[in-house]
């Protein structure tokens, strides 16, 4: 039968709900995946997320007969192409059903729209800039999602994406750390005597408004440090200002650590409690029973995620990115409820990250990939 595509003209549109339930179709009865929540699909088909301030893109669906059986969201960032010195388009939201024709149709069409826009590259997935995820899942389908921070999907999409001619141009690693990871003697020694000295020292936090207070500060940090890393690109304003309300609405106070070199911030680590358990219960619904569900998944869950760590370039070299690893192993130490760690989001390209995770014990257990594509 015929494959159609179709564009997804706004949440209003009539493909718009079997757009956004396609992925709870082809991930049915698996206990890994993660929903987003309707209402973050909603605004971004709706392109009233900030994103859209400097992008353009499309939202598809593949149709075989009434029956829609793939969706991907093309476009073309143009924030992210200025970072990069770039002419690409980027794809997301890429699901399919286990059929060649249709995932053939759907990567074509995100290629003819790129084209059409004379771009030269097309790469994906590629998350949304912030704490959005990139990168096709290719290794740790036994490993629950880490929320919607990284991408979930069967391994039957590396297949349909690799047949059809995309290639690797880059590999997010996820590290898992026992509760019981401590630094080696050598370098904790390291970390206690930076903050002896009284140059640096470490902020912490009992109020979400003490975290607002300094919010804009550490966003400058976070995209002077990672910025210019594959994924991510300098934020607008009003994409800057809504990753700070959404990292004050879901993390604790008491998991954001700052570090301040002479009441500068230079440094910063993001943990969050892993609320996926009750995220998977809502079925992608916000209302107030999840709500319940999440406040009280911040006591039950025995996973902390840490997404987002870095430090200055000046600043490295210091020790203080010892610093950071030393706050790692002090939450781990003071939060008994915790029994596993994952950090995400580390990309193979960064070689002294990944030698100080494997110091703190940490092996691999999920690799996402991004690819690539020349037009």
């Amino acid at each position: 039968m015929q494959i159609d595509v179709k564009r997804v003209e706004g949440s209003a549109s009539r493909y718009f709900k079997d757009f956004y339930l396609l992925p709870s179709v082809v991930n049915a009865g698996n206990d890994k995946w993660v929903p987003w929540f309707l209402g973050d699909v909603k605004e971004l088909v709706d392109k009233r997320h900030p994103l859209f301030e400097h992008t353009e893109g499309e939202f598809l669906v593949a149709l075989r007969g009434d029956k829609v059986v793939g969706r991907i969201f093309v476009f073309e960032n143009v924030r992210y192409n200025q970072t990069h010195d770039m002419r690409s388009a980027h794809f997301y939201f890429f699901d399919s059903v286990d059929d060649r024709d249709v995932s053939d149709r759907l990567l074509q069409s995100a290629v003819d729209w790129a084209k059409g826009r004379g771009l030269e590259l097309l790469l994906g997935p590629m998350g949304l800039g912030g704490v959005t995820g990139g990168g096709l899942l290719i290794e740790g389908y036994g490993y629950r999602a880490a929320m919607t921070m990284m991408m979930y999907n069967p391994p039957y999409y590396r297949g349909l994406i690799e047949s059809f001619g995309l290639e690797k141009y880059i590999d997010n690693f996820s590290f898992y750390l026992p509760t019981t990871a401590r630094l080696p003697p050598a370098l904790r020694e390291t970390a206690d005597d930076l903050l002896r000295q009284g140059k640096y020292r470490v902020l912490e936090f009992r109020s979400r408004k003490e975290v607002a207070a300094i919010a804009d500060e550490v966003g400058e940090v976070f995209l002077a440090t990672l910025g210019r890393h594959t994924g991510n690109y300098f934020l607008s304003e009003n994409e800057l200002t809504r990753l700070k309300n959404s990292l004050i609405r879901i993390a604790k106070p008491e998991m954001i650590k700052v570090i301040a070199c002479e009441e500068k911030i230079v440094g910063f680590l993001f943990c969050f409690h892993d609320l996926s358990a009750a995220i998977q219960k809502s079925k992608g619904r916000l209302n107030p029973l999840t709500m319940m569900r999440l406040l009280r998944e911040y006591g039950k869950t025995d996973w902390l995620l840490i997404n987002g760590m870095g430090i200055l370039p000046e600043h490295q070299g210091t020790g203080a990115n010892m610093l950071l690893y030393a706050e790692v192993e002090k939450v781990i130490r003071k939060y008994s409820q915790f029994r596993y760690l994952e950090m995400v989001q580390i990309q193979e390209t960064t070689a002294k990250m990944l030698s100080n995770v494997e110091t703190l014990q940490g092996r691999t257990h999920k690799i996402h990939r991004i690819y690539q594509m020349q037009l």
